[in-house]
């Protein structure tokens, strides 16, 4: 899934849960959604068009996560937003893996700990038709959270 979405979770259970009970529950969500159908680059390798999709996607998901976040915190819902950052939290180790193991070269990219294999195991359905699912999950937690 992507940052956006699972920062809208994470601020969708903020809403309804109780404070301490919504953080693991926000943790939990991310892994739950990484299950589901979802938009995934797996399928995007090699041509250039692609590579431009790919980054196109990762920019558009960034400037839609920070004004999200922005909004959030603006509109008082600061806890919505500190919640909706545990739901994203378990992908923070893929961007070390990414940048430091696979595209810089720094460390051999290793098999990982059970969590980390747990996590990719678990990404299954990753495609381009995922992107569909995205957006419409999108716009019913925005209705949501608002």
């Amino acid at each position: 899934m992507t940052l956006t979405n699972h920062l809208l979770t994470g601020a969708a259970i903020s809403k309804f849960m109780p404070w301490p009970i919504a953080l693991p529950i926000a943790f939990a969500s991310h892994f739950v959604l990484d299950a589901l159908p979802h938009f995934g680059f797996k399928t995007l390798v090699g041509r250039k068009e692609h590579k431009i999709l790919m980054a196109s996607v990762v920019i558009l998901d960034v400037v839609a996560a920070v004004l999200i976040s922005v909004w959030l915190i603006a509109s008082g819902h600061s806890s919505r937003f500190f919640v909706g950052v545990v739901a994203y939290s378990p992908d923070l180790l893929w961007i070390y893996r990414f940048t430091v193991e696979e595209k810089f070269g720094k460390l051999t990219p290793t098999k990982g700990n059970r969590f980390i294999q747990f996590h990719v195991n678990i990404q299954k359905y990753e495609r381009i038709w995922g992107g569909f699912v995205e957006v419409f999950y999108a716009a019913i937690l925005l209705a949501i959270v608002r």
